[in-house]
This record gives C-alpha cells, sequence and structure tokens, in this order.
C-alpha cells in the first residue's frame, strides 16, 4: 500500500513565501536604484567619473589622494571632487572618518578610475569574502546567503567595506579555537575598521591563545607601521584628535535634520525614540559594556559551540558597535544563515525573518521613523544562545 502523501508543513510554506517576495522586492529596488545612479551620472559627467556620488568614491578619493601625493597617480579631479574630504579642516559632513590603515586598503584600488575601480572592488569583496568563509568551514549554501543577502546587496549599492570585513570578522570568530594564527591575522585585519570588530578582543582574550592574540597584535603593528610610512604622524593624529570632534558635530544634529535611515545602533534607535545625545550616548556605552561582558562569559571554553558562539558574538556586535549601518549587517547576516541549519522549524521563521531585516531595517525606518535593529540583534543573540550546543 503506498503511504499517504505528506502535506507541507506551514512553518516551510511561510519561510519559503517570505524569502521569495521580500527577497525578490529588495533585489529589484536595490538594482533599480543603481540603474538610476547610474544614469544620473552618465548625464551629468564624463564616463570616467561614474559612481562618483556614492560612498565607495570617498573610499577612492582618499586612496588616490595618497598615490597623487607619492607621484603614483593622477589628483583626483577638482571639477567632481571639489572638496579635500581628507583634509584637517573638512567640513564634518563630509570628512573622512576613518584611520589610516583604512587608507592603505583605498589605495590599493585607487590607481585605477573610479568606473573599473568600483567593480573590482565588489568582485574582490565577494571573492575574498568566500575564500574566508571556505576557511572557517561554512558551506556553500551559508556562504551564498551571506554575500548575496540583503545587507550584502545595500552594501554594493554604496561600494562599502561591510561585505569584505564582515565575512573576515565570521572566519576570525569560527577559527579562533581551531587555527588560530590565521584568526589572529584576520581579526588583526579588522583595524581598518575597529568598531565593526569590538567583540573580537573580549572574545580572544578569553580563549588566552597565546598565539592568537600575539598574531592580532603583530598584524596591527604591520598595518599601523605600514599607515605610519605612507601618511606620517599626520594621518593618526587628524584620526584620533580631529575625527571624533567631527563625528560628535554629525551625530548631534537634530534628528529631523540628520536621520541615518540605515542606523543599526542602539545609540540611533534612542535618537529615533527622540532621546537627546547625551542620554543616547549614555545607553550606548551601557549596552556597549553589557554586550562585551556577555562575549566574554560566552567565550569561555565548553559553553557554546563554534557556529553559535559565532552567531552570538556578531548579534552582541552590533549592539556594542557605537556607529553602524546596515551595509555593517552581513558578519550578522552570515551568521543568522549559519544557524538556520540547526534551528528548528520556528526559529528558522525567525531566523529568516532577521536575514531579510538586514536589508529592510532600511525601510521600515523609512516608514516608520524608528530605527529598530538593536531589537533584532537581540532576537539573533537569544536563538544563537538557544542553540549553544547544536551543530
Amino acid at each position: 500500500m503506498l503511504a499517504p502523501a505528506r502535506r507541507p508543513r506551514v512553518g516551510f510554506i511561510l519561510i519559503t513565501a517570505m524569502l521569495i517576495v521580500f527577497y525578490a522586492a529588495f533585489s529589484l529596488s536595490n538594482a533599480r536604484l543603481m540603474l538610476i545612479a547610474y544614469g544620473q551620472h552618465a548625464g551629468a559627467m564624463d564616463r570616467e567619473v561614474l559612481l562618483a556620488q556614492s560612498d565607495y568614491a570617498r573610499f577612492w578619493y582618499a586612496g588616490r589622494q595618497l598615490l597623487a601625493g607619492h607621484g603614483l597617480a593622477a589628483a583626483p579631479s577638482a571639477r567632481v571632487f571639489p572638496v579635500d574630504i581628507t583634509a584637517p579642516d573638512a567640513a564634518a559632513a563630509t570628512a573622512w572618518l576613518y584611520p589610516p590603515t583604512m587608507d592603505l586598503l583605498a589605495m590599493g584600488f585607487a590607481w585605477m578610475k573610479l568606473p573599473l575601480s568600483f567593480w573590482v572592488w565588489r568582485a574582490v569583496s565577494l571573492l575574498l569574502g568566500a575564500v574566508v568563509l571556505r576557511w572557517a568551514g561554512l558551506s556553500g549554501g551559508v556562504i551564498l546567503a551571506g554575500l548575496a543577502s540583503l545587507a550584502a546587496q545595500h552594501d554594493m549599492q554604496g561600494g562599502q567595506n561591510g561585505t569584505l570585513l564582515g565575512a573576515v570578522l565570521v572566519a576570525a570568530l569560527l577559527l579562533a579555537g581551531r587555527r588560530p594564527v590565521l584568526a589572529g591575522i584576520l581579526g588583526g585585519l579588522l583595524c581598518v575598521k575597529p568598531q565593526i570588530a569590538l567583540v573580537l578582543p573580549a572574545a580572544l582574550l578569553r580563549l588566552r591563545y597565546a598565539r592568537v592574540i600575539l598574531a592580532a597584535v603583530l598584524m596591527v603593528a604591520v598595518l599601523v607601521v605600514a599607515s605610519l610610512a605612507v601618511e606620517g604622524a599626520k594621518g593618526w593624529w587628524h584620526f584620533l584628535m580631529v575625527q571624533p570632534r567631527d563625528s560628535h558635530i554629525v551625530t548631534s544634529q537634530a534628528f529631523s535634520v540628520f536621520f541615518p535611515a540605515a542606523g543599526i545602533t542602539p545609540f540611533y534607535m534612542l535618537r529615533s525614540l527622540g532621546a537627546g545625545v547625551p542620554l543616547a550616548e549614555a545607553v550606548q556605552a551601557a549596552v556597549s559594556l553589557v554586550a562585551l561582558v556577555l562575549v566574554w562569559l560566552a567565550w569561555r571554553p565548553g559553553v557554546m559551540r563554534d557556529v553559535p558562539r559565532m552567531a552570538l558574538s556578531c548579534s552582541l556586535g552590533v549592539l556594542a558597535a557605537p556607529y553602524g549601518f546596515s551595509y555593517d549587517l552581513v558578519a550578522f547576516s552570515i551568521a543568522m544563515a549559519a544557524l538556520f541549519r540547526l534551528a528548528g522549524e520556528w526559529q528558522r521563521l525567525i531566523l529568516a525573518f532577521l536575514w531579510l531585516m538586514g536589508g529592510y531595517t532600511i525601510t521600515v525606518a523609512g516608514d516608520t521613523g524608528l530605527l529598530l535593529f538593536p531589537l533584532c540583534a537581540v532576537c539573533g543573540a537569544a536563538i544563537a544562545w538557544r542553540l549553544r550546543e547544536a551543530g
């Protein structure tokens, strides 16, 4: 006798429908925005400066300025870039806010013309991201889900660094217990954007592996020395003395004027709820401290398996970072995808929602005026803790 056909489970149907509909809608909208940006620039400027309105142009400009200073490339066109965003007296709203170690990365792509450089940067980000995630032992499906996530698409639109650095963060967290030297090297590379890696010191120091700590410290030292050789001490003086002032000026503006719809941190959530800057900063500091303490506790050997521990750390990293946007959620998206295989049916529904929110947090903020992603980060951390022994 033939066995009766199994009816599709409700959870599976909901997950599939949600992923297909919302992923397709966001992807089409993101592609449309990129085409609009391309078309606007094609009509306004010659083809050598397409995409100059994007975040990537700032990255390219910083690298190009350094190359030009050493006689290795022509200076950026004053017609296209009328303001020197790297100058100490640059307006806060336009100032370059990254450490000199990021400038080293920018130099590696700024020798090409801007349009070509943009697409090479995107290809390299995806390729290197996939490579380090494979080193970390993640499956092809998880890697694809992370690097094609909505957060990664938002990162693609502006040419930001979230895809590459998010993959490096995830790999460093997964490799810390198995390949400590490689994990330390990868972790040290994240000094190009320190706020994305605040959880790493708490995690790596908790392991008490001398090799992982030494490798990370040496990698940071190499990059700092290289940046001093390229820029001199003035780059670090600007980063440590001028940029904090510029950041404070920008974030202290009235929220009706400065509304970063892609904001993801508790600071931005408090500001969207009407809190003033002092209160939002105080709450952010308290949340950051609690998040780092929880990472420290979770990384005690034997408490959590590798994948849930990584996912918990990425989720708490969102809460710990004082400054972050949707394109910084690629690590979180990879983490949610990695948990999917370990979760039960209804947990998978929540994980699918959280994975989508890497992009839709912008839509929610635009429609409601509220930046609520920290609640998603808390939810992701809670599921990771529930699955701490899975895998």
